[in-house]
This record gives C-alpha cells, sequence and structure tokens, in this order.
C-alpha cells in the first residue's frame, strides 16, 4: 500500500514549502515541458495538498488528481472552495487508478514513487492513463536509498543502524524512474530549477523528529523510535551544545519529462 499521509495533513504545506519564486519556475517549466494548451488535461498521482496542482488550477485547467489520504486532499479542497475551478480529486491508490485509458495529455508524479512499494505498477497505471502522446513529468527525490540531507539526518541513520534498523526507502528513487523509463523508450528531458539551501535551528530540527512529521520517521519500528530519539538528542547536545546553532541542509528541485514510453 502506498503510505497514507492523513497524520500530516494539516502541517504539510508549512513543512514542504518552496519560496515563491520557485514555485513559479515550476509551474512554468511544467507548462512548458507539457506543451501546456488551454484544453490540456491534467492529471497527478497523490495530488495531496495541490503544492503541485494548485497553480494549473487556479489558471482553468482541467486537473484530476487521486489520492490515499482524504485528509490531504480536504485541505485541497479548502483552497478552491468558492472558486471556480475544474479540478475532480478521487480517493484511490496509484497502483490501481478507477479512471478509463487514454484520458490525459499530462500526467504528474511529484515526490512519489519513493513512498510506493510496487511503483512500477503505478507507472504502468499512469502510462495506462495517458494518451499515447501524453508526457509524463516526474519529479525527482533524493539520488540515494537513505535520503540524507544533513549531518543529523545522517547521525539518525547511523543511530537506527545500530538498533538493527535500516533506513531506506519504500519505492524508487532518482535512478530506479529514470531507468525504468530508459529501458521502455522514452525520451527523457531533465530541468534543474533550484538548489534551495536551508537552515534552522538545531531545536526545530530534532523537535521535528519528535513529531515525526517526515515519512521515513513514520516506518521506524514504534518500539525502538523513543531510545533512538533519546541518543540523536544526546549526540545532538554534545556535538552542538546549543539549540541554537543553525543546521544546514541543501534541497534541489528538478524534474524529468518522459515522452513517448512503452509498457511491457
Amino acid at each position: 500500500m502506498t503510505i497514507s499521509f492523513d497524520r500530516i495533513a494539516d502541517r504539510y504545506d508549512e513543512t514542504r514549502s518552496v519560496p515563491p519564486e520557485i514555485a513559479e519556475q515550476m509551474t512554468a517549466q511544467i507548462l512548458r515541458l507539457g506543451q501546456v494548451t488551454p484544453d490540456t488535461h491534467f492529471f497527478e498521482a497523490g495530488i495531496g495538498t495541490g503544492r503541485i496542482a494548485l497553480p494549473m488550477v487556479e489558471r482553468g485547467y482541467a486537473y484530476t488528481g487521486v489520492d490515499v489520504s482524504e485528509a490531504m486532499m480536504n485541505q485541497l479542497r479548502q483552497k478552491v472552495a468558492g472558486k471556480p475551478h475544474r479540478l475532480t480529486l478521487l480517493k484511490a491508490d496509484a497502483t490501481a487508478l478507477p479512471l478509463q485509458a487514454n484520458q490525459f495529455d499530462v500526467a504528474i508524479a511529484a515526490h512519489i514513487l519513493h513512498l510506493i512499494p510496487a511503483w512500477q505498477q503505478a507507472l504502468g497505471e499512469i502510462h495506462r492513463v495517458l494518451k499515447p502522446d501524453g508526457v509524463l513529468i516526474y519529479f525527482h527525490h533524493s539520488t540515494n536509498k537513505a535520503g540524507v540531507s544533513d549531518v543529523v539526518s545522517h547521525q539518525w541513520r547511523q543511530i537506527l543502524q545500530g538498533y538493527g534498523y535500516q533506513s531506506q526507502f519504500t519505492g524508487a528513487v532518482t535512478e530506479d524512474v529514470l531507468d525504468y523509463l530508459t529501458q521502455r523508450g522514452a525520451a527523457l528531458e531533465t530541468v534543474t530549477i533550484a538548489e534551495i539551501p536551508r537552515t534552522k535551528p538545531l531545536g526545530e530540527v530534532l523537535q521535528a523528529y519528535q513529531d515525526r512529521i517526515y515519512s521515513n520517521m513514520w516506518r521506524v519500528p514504534d518500539d525502538i523510535y523513543p531510545s533512538a530519539l533519546g541518543d540523536l538528542r544526546t549526540w545532538a547536545m554534545e556535538r552542538f551544545e546549543s539549540l541554537e546553532v543553525e543546521i544546514e541542509s541543501r534541497y534541489t528541485v528538478t524534474l524529468t519529462a518522459a515522452h513517448g514510453w512503452a509498457e511491457a
């Protein structure tokens, strides 16, 4: 099963935001790579709160999205309430879409395939509902199984290994997806929009682990999480001595458009 984000729906946008100018560039690239016209019909697997969808919806495009989390989609429903739109939302798993074939011009998979164990099946379903000349726009996730982005997450992985738990994604990372598409004859165009530096006080970083706001934290067994968290706090205070120390990380916004790929 795809991982549901019900537990974080009310905090998702505040913890996954990108600067407005970067968001505008993302939208511009989607419109360009998708060769969008007024008649373009979008589809998104894992639409969530509409981070990617909302700019297209507000521009008047037809947009259909599915998600396993009703709570996440309710956040999006609130954003468009009382406004004219052509947005359709369905509760469904990306591996079994309740949609007819050959419906959509552009399909978007934004940071979802790493959450789906049967990610190849999800891509097969996306291919099925796309028109023959349709395009998939895939937003990359981390290019390593551990998803290490800063010194604290690196130490967290080391601590979990000490408890016998190997931190990794449930589904596919970037190399997996691009290899899959290439092997099926897709023509790919990759665009890196920005590398966003981020700094947060150590106390805020540790609070994120306490609140388990990211999906990789949800998969850690409950019987080891409290002890591992205590070890992380002890290490952090020995290493940095103050909760006010700024922890640096970087987030790269990259997407790939895939045209003309075939399913086996």
